[in-house]
């Protein structure tokens, strides 16, 4: 049979084209769908740009069958004969094998259409052709249903899913205004398509919810040939809309794991595991039949036993079988509202006839859920009796809590007359009220109530009592800076909430705990766990503002300001967005848009917390210009963060910066060291490093190393740029690397000229007006000049000031200086000679009368290093906490090793090549600069590791762990040839020292004789 004509008006489909090719790399190809779907005419298409051959199978003797085989084959193999003299399946196989076996010489396609029509002889024909025909002979069998014969394991099947329009080619076919419609009603069945695209051309409007009669009869017509029981279960999906394996056996329909696939495949169902729908228009159709309310009602009996609440509710609403509505919202309205089903709760209650209190109480909540406060607070009063009791204490409570007015709520919660028998009601209004108490400085009472939430929960049972006590404990502890009990609380409240099934619990004191960490301790692991709150809540509705709320906090305490901003927008406009986005403004430099938000938070009524943070954050921010506001804001911060015991670090830093900024420097100490301690107890990165950059504009100590330190806590932290800040504020000291900062700084979209009431706008000095330089050569510069010769009078002037740079800022006995000035000197004029040289120091190191770089003392002498920029200081500094930060496995160790390199600019004082004080100190350098290389070379890339392990090998030659480093590594980078010539150097100085190298045979020769 010649293959079948195309219609005049052929949708391109390259998906399809190209998944059919693919499969044709197999020995045989099925087609499977249902009427409609356009298998013939799809597979038609392909095949007539490919070389093959169509065979149609509605005749299924073997007679008729094997002479449309070989007409078939003849259109592309003319030589084959015209008919076969047999009457046995397996011998025409065999003669059509053979024969296709000498005359093929190139692929061949055998196109079987209605193949699942084939039995008897004819299907044993086309399965022997499929089991034993050539290599380059392929077939593809288009079918209905299941096929009656065995296929080889070469096989590829595709289905009504592949057949399916997709939205460009439904597009191509009716125009893009009614695409997005014909492909929801349809799922992109062929046929459907087609007559939507027929009703358009003559006018008519694109249906909405009925598909026309001409739709109606194609799906009947695909109907009538289905088994009774097939009908029955596709008129069950129809009226359920989304249906299960185990939801289908649970309504009696036991084959259904075999049954929904197939009937998938067929194009009769859309969808796959889990769920399944019927395919519109058939669902129409089906739907037509009356009935069906214990077809739901079964359905929503399983669905409520296996959690799905939402569902069973949908369910009876549409069996209009209001008692058991009434009931369900009663048992599971927590749960449904948690599934996002508050609109679906509503619109339930407003059928009923509503003559039981507990019903208000649904309907609160619901409307609570939704952000309607006044109406929830209507439904709850409408719910109260002359009795305030816990199940509507808590409900009230919590309300006025998140309006900002926990002291309402305490109102409330004193006002509650409580049962003899304990309830899972009371227990969770003791775990709030622990929160209320807290949050209105009532500590002790707080605390008591805890004590009481537990020996409720006892009392009550249960793990979701044992979950709500928990969470009290654990809101203590977080409180209280107590990490240990914080984790120990928080994820025994989670475990309890998980076995008891209550998932909305589960995730609120998940999405609790992720505040806490994303405020102190851990931003990073606060965006971890809500990570997993979405994904376990993305079927059970969380209430998503506390989660961008406490993502855009955690992403502000990272430096991902765009992001958090993002988040706080999608969280509204409440005290806590306000705060988070004048912080990111704040950090951002931007002082005028931070105070609008703030200005703003501060204008909304209530006791809620998170006014200290905004008192505190608008001091920084109106430092500059109003510091007297500053400072009383300042204050107002710092006294109730201590009644509360809430937001202290934050209020304390913000109280010493306006400080510092003022010029009240013994202030700013005080406030630095107490923010410190405090914020090391809780575990505050965030508010150490600040902590940090604050005692360095107050230190008598050298700025650089703990601005340096900030840096590495930030880092630590996540905070690139809070790690940045500090690095900039430490350049700005060293007058070295401030362009890059600013840059990168800026490249973070953070303004680097802002004077506001932090590390960079508090006017720290910009450079160290007096630097030494003793890496590379010894150099002393005033406000970037260098000293002139003549000003020093004398050699030993210059020579008292390298032995105390050797010894970095450590004070220097008196008479070890003159011991080491003149060493065969013993009359008793030293000591004057050492007085006249201090004084000609003191000349070359002054550059104001205020400022004195000289520390002396009766005993001894030293440097004041925040003074003086000492690059041999700076150099250890650097390393050192690079090298911490490598063995700690901190990603900032990288960066922080590169700087400690470029740091090291040569040997300590070259020119000193005899002296025994510099060679210790020199060698120290050195060996600190060798463990820098060491970390560095530590690298995977190996042209960067060539460049580190030469530059060590430098440092000592006979290192030998470094030589077969460097070996290895040319090796790694295909330098050969350079790879041997360091390894006969490397052989040559183990040969040297007399020591028998580890790894002689890296090239394989023997080893050189030790002499």
């Amino acid at each position: 049979m010649s293959q079948p004509a195309l219609p005049a008006r052929l949708v391109d489909r390259p998906a399809l084209t190209a998944r059919l090719d693919a499969a044709a790399g197999h020995k045989v190809v099925v087609v499977k769908a249902g009427p409609g779907w356009g298998k013939t005419t799809s597979v038609a298409a392909w095949a007539a740009t490919r070389r093959a051959c169509w065979l149609s199978a509605g005749d299924t003797s073997l007679d008729r069958l094997s002479r449309g085989l070989l007409r078939a084959l003849r259109q592309r193999l003319p030589r084959l004969p015209v008919e076969l003299i047999t009457s046995q399946a397996d011998a025409v196989a065999d003669l059509v094998c053979g024969l296709l076996d000498v005359h093929l010489d190139e692929p061949l396609v055998l196109v079987v259409d209605d193949a699942g029509a084939l039995d008897g002889d004819g299907a044993r024909l086309i399965e022997a052709l499929c089991l034993r025909s050539p290599e380059l002979f392929s077939l593809v069998l288009l079918t209905r249903g299941e096929l009656g014969f065995a296929l080889p394991a070469d096989l590829c099947e595709l289905d009504s899913r592949e057949l399916a329009f997709t939205g460009e080619e439904v597009a191509a076919l009716v125009g893009a205004d009614a695409a997005g419609v014909v492909r929801a009603r349809t799922a992109g069945w062929p046929a459907a398509v087609t007559l939507y695209r027929e009703a358009l051309s003559s006018g008519c409007a694109v249906p909405q919810e009925d598909g026309g009669d001409v739709l109606v009869r194609l799906a009947a017509s695909v109907l009538a040939g289905e088994p009774e029981p097939v009908r029955e279960l596709l008129r069950a999906i129809a009226l359920l809309g989304r249906v299960s394996i185990a939801l289908c056996v649970a309504l009696g329909f036991t084959d259904a794991r075999e049954t929904l696939p197939e009937l998938t495949r067929r194009g009769l169902l859309s969808g796959d595991r889990p769920e399944w729908s019927v395919l519109e228009p058939i669902g129409e159709l089906l739907r037509r039949d009356t009935g069906g309310e214990e077809v739901r009602h079964r359905a929503a009996v399983f669905c409520e036993r296996t959690g799905a609440h939402a569902e069973a509710l949908r369910h009876l609403v549409e069996a209009k079988r209001w008692d058991l509505v009434a009931q369900l919202l009663l048992r599971r309205d927590e749960q449904i509202v948690a599934a996002g089903g508050a609109d679906a709760v509503l619109e339930a209650l407003e059928h009923l006839e509503i003559d039981d209190q507990r019903l208000h109480l649904v309907q609160g909540f619901a409307r609570q859920h939704k952000g309607d406060w006044l109406g929830a607070l209507h439904s709850y009063e409408q719910a109260s009796g002359k009795v305030l009791r816990p199940c509507l204490a808590w409900r009230m409570g919590q309300l006025h809590a998140l309006t900002g007015q926990p002291e309402r709520a305490v109102d409330l919660f004193e006002r509650t007359v409580f049962d003899d028998v304990a309830s899972l009601d009371e227990v969770r209004l003791l775990s709030l009220a622990v929160r209320w108490f807290r949050e209105t400085g009532r500590h002790a009472e707080a605390r008591k109530l805890a004590g009481r939430c537990e020996l409720a929960a006892r009392r009550c049972g249960g793990h979701a009592a044992k979950a709500w006590s928990s969470k009290a404990f654990g809101f203590l502890a977080a409180h209280d800076g107590d990490r240990v009990a914080f984790e120990m609380h928080y994820g025994q409240a989670a475990d309890g909430a998980r076995r008891s099934g209550n998932r909305m619990l589960e995730l609120t004191i998940r999405t609790e705990r992720a505040w806490f960490l994303a405020a102190e301790t851990s931003p990073a692991d606060a965006l971890a766990e809500l990570g997993e709150v979405v994904v376990l809540g993305r079927q059970a509705g969380l209430v998503e503002p506390d989660c961008h709320h406490t993502r855009a906090l955690a992403n502000t305490r990272l430096g991902r300001f765009d992001a958090a901003l993002t988040d706080a927008d999608k969280a509204g406009w409440g005290v806590k967005g306000l705060v988070i986005r004048a912080e990111v403004h704040r950090r951002r430099g931007e002082p005028g848009q931070a105070q609008a938000f703030l200005d703003e938070a501060l204008a909304i009524p209530g006791a809620d917390p998170l006014r200290i943070l905004a008192k505190a954050t608008l001091a920084r921010v109106l430092a500059s210009e109003n510091p007297a506001t500053a400072r009383e804001l300042a204050d107002e911060a710092v006294a109730d963060a201590e009644n509360l015991r809430m937001w202290q670090v934050p209020a304390l830093l913000a109280r010493g910066w306006v400080a510092l900024l003022a010029g009240d420097r013994e202030r700013a100490r005080e406030d630095a060291a107490a923010a410190r301690a405090l914020a090391g107890r809780r575990g505050d990165r965030a508010g150490l490093a600040d902590a940090l950059q604050l005692a360095a504009g107050t230190s008598e100590k050298p700025a650089v190393a703990l601005l340096a330190e900030a840096a590495m806590v930030w880092q630590a932290a996540g905070d690139e740029v809070g790690a940045l800040t500090a690095k900039l504020a430490s350049a700005r000291l060293t007058g070295v690397d401030v362009p890059r900062f600013e840059d990168e700084l800026r490249g973070h979209g953070v303004r680097t000229d802002v004077p506001m009431a932090d590390v960079l706008g508090t006017g720290l000095p910009r450079t160290a007006r007096i630097a030494v330089r003793t890496l590379g050569g010894f150099q002393v510069l005033r406000d970037g000049v260098p000293v002139p010769g003549a000003l020093w009078q004398s050699k030993k002037a210059r020579d008292l000031l390298k032995i105390l740079a050797a010894n970095r800022g450590r004070p220097v006995p008196r008479p070890q200086l003159v011991d080491l000035l003149w060493p065969d000197d013993l009359s008793d004029r030293t000591a004057n000679r050492l007085s006249v040289l201090l004084s000609t120091l003191r000349n070359v190191l002054s550059v104001s009368a205020d400022a004195e770089p000289l520390v002396a003392t009766r005993d001894t002498v030293a440097l004041d290093l925040s003074l003086v920029d000492l690059d041999v200081a700076a150099f250890f500094t650097t390393a050192n906490a690079a090298l911490v930060a490598h063995r700690r496995n901190d990603p900032a160790a990288h960066r922080l090793l590169i700087d400690a390199d470029e740091l090291y600019l040569g040997e300590f004082l070259a020119e000193e090549p005899y002296e025994q004080w510099a060679i210790q100190a020199r060698e120290e350098v050195r060996g600190r600069h060798t463990a820098v290389l060491r970390a560095l070379a530590q690298v995977p890339d190996p042209e960067q590791q060539v460049g580190y392990l030469t530059r060590l090998l430098e440092l000592d030659p006979y290192d030998e762990s470094a030589h077969v480093r460097l070996v290895k590594a040319l090796r790694a980078a295909g330098r050969h040839g350079e790879a041997r010539r360091r390894y006969e150097v490397y052989l040559g100085q183990m040969n040297e020292i007399g020591v028998r190298p580890t790894e002689p045979d890296l090239f394989g020769r023997p080893v050189l004789q030790v002499s």
